[in-house]
């Protein structure tokens, strides 16, 4: 069951094509380093896409970089540096980042810039297709063409809507002078002193920035998407935009579900970098294993709000510490010939606890129950083997790691598992549960000591070490 916020219900999920998924999920706008509200979108849907990877599917997922916008313009000019330039700084802190907090890599992130020749051609396709009209120099989509669009995302049928005013975009553009209704917005910008442009049919200028994702989305996946992604926060006006400029183009749905993750709140108040009061997640990486951050995202369901505090964050680190803890305990027990009643019950308690982990993310991808019967089973498995010493076999040390292995396909929370076990019980994290990153630190620093004292060969040797434990070291 998927919670679809066009029909504000859970439904069935159902695919267009059997065993695939076409999904497309609004990424960053890179002009400014990503904050916790950044870091929670994209692992919402890098859990969905690792759990219907997970459940089968194909997944063909697109997460676009938004490279070009008024925005982005202004911290250029700022800068007084070139928009591509600043552009380039931010995808790469953002990947830094999707890195670090173990985000999968295996989608397709196209850039605004790159599709610019494609934006152009849909909104000739609007023009033609009357839902969109050119004033000297601008193209503007007309709202009162597409007779829905009041009531996308709003619980209620076209008609019934009061008109608040709301969500007017274009300010900048006098109202009366250009637009035709005060609710159409710009697919083409027509090109101003010191504004990166393209060339035109209408002239020099650059594209809206709701045409971009359209454009990206139907260019890549097609004209009609499984789900389309993104935070709350895009709801409106832009995915309401997404819809009209796309099914206006092709004449057909744009996307089956669309999925909508909530924010990160900071004493209950959206965190936001207008509010300013945001925290940049390389900051906050500083004093939590990126993976416990990760924890803490899952701890809240995606379509809720979660709030940022040091009381959830250092609740997060505990529960990591000892589900890690747990695993590597584990691995370093040895293996008996035998089969009591006792842990026969605990191979079927692992068979359980999975069982309703799955029925839980099968429930519109529901976090906090999964992860509570996770950490559930864990207790159990903490207190029967660990603490009461009950002795364990083969089949019990394969269906428990068997268990580890696909809460890791879901979850990505042990990344360097591998490299985690190979330690050793006489490691154990601290109170931060860093140790392990400070250690990885140290022998980089040295390895970075060796090679700038022109000491190859030992350089290397670390290295190769590092990597049969699993640890890739990439030297510049």
């Amino acid at each position: 069951m998927v919670y679809n916020s066009l029909t504000f219900q859970k439904e069935e999920f159902k695919t267009i094509k059997p065993n695939e998924v076409l999904m497309y999920v609004c990424g960053p706008t890179v002009y400014d380093s990503p904050h916790l509200g950044h870091a929670k979108s994209a692992v919402a849907f890098d859990l969905v896409h690792r759990y219907l990877k997970f459940k089968g599917y194909n997944v063909k997922l697109v997460k676009n970089y938004t490279d070009i916008d008024d925005k982005i313009i202004k911290r250029a000019n700022e800068r007084n540096i070139d928009f591509n330039t600043l552009c380039e700084q931010y995808i790469k802190e953002y990947e830094d980042i999707m890195n670090a907090l173990n985000v999968e890599k295996d989608y397709m992130n196209p850039r605004a810039t790159e599709t610019i020749d494609f934006m152009i051609e849909v909104i000739q396709g609007l023009i033609k297709n009357e839902h969109a009209y050119e004033r000297n120099g601008s193209v503007y989509y007309s709202v009162k063409t597409f007779p829905k669009y009041d009531s996308i995302f709003q619980n209620v049928k076209a008609g019934e809507l009061h008109d608040d005013n709301e969500d007017i975009e274009d300010q900048d553009i006098a109202y009366g002078d250009d637009k035709e209704d005060r609710r159409d917005f710009a697919l083409w910008k027509k090109h101003k002193e010191g504004e990166p442009y393209w060339e035109s049919p209408w002239g020099k200028g650059r594209p809206g920035w709701h045409i971009e994702c359209s454009s990206m989305s139907v260019n890549i996946l097609g004209e009609t998407l499984d789900i389309h992604g993104g935070g709350q926060d895009l709801k409106f006006p832009h995915h309401r935009n997404e819809i009209a400029q796309s099914e206006g183009y092709t004449g057909k749905k744009f996307a089956n579900y669309f999925m909508h993750n909530g924010f990160v709140n900071i004493d209950d108040e959206k965190m936001s970098k207008s509010l300013g009061n945001f925290f940049l997640v390389s900051e906050v990486i500083k004093n939590y294993d990126p993976m416990v951050i990760r924890l803490f995202l899952f701890s809240s369901h995606y379509r809720s709000s979660i709030n940022y505090s040091l009381d959830n964050m250092n609740q997060a680190q505990k529960n990591y510490n000892r589900l890690l803890s747990t695993i590597r305990n584990i691995h370093e027990l040895n293996i008996q010939d035998i089969s009591s009643k006792n842990i026969k019950e605990l191979i079927l308690e692992i068979e359980k606890a999975e069982k309703s982990i799955i029925k839980a993310m099968d429930d519109d991808f529901n976090t906090p129950i999964a992860l509570a019967e996770f950490l559930r089973l864990f207790r159990v498995i903490n207190r029967e083997v660990l603490e009461n010493k009950l002795p364990i076999n083969k089949d019990f040390k394969d269906k428990f790691f068997n268990f580890v292995d696909n809460m890791n396909k879901i979850f990505g929370l042990f990344p360097n598992l591998k490299s985690q076990l190979a330690l050793g019980d006489e490691v154990s994290l601290d109170e931060k549960g860093s140790t392990i990153q400070n250690l990885l630190k140290i022998i980089y620093d040295v390895r970075a000591e060796l090679r700038t004292r022109k000491i190859y060969d030992l350089s290397d040797n670390i290295r190769d070490k590092l990597k049969e434990l699993g640890i890739n070291v990439e030297d510049k």
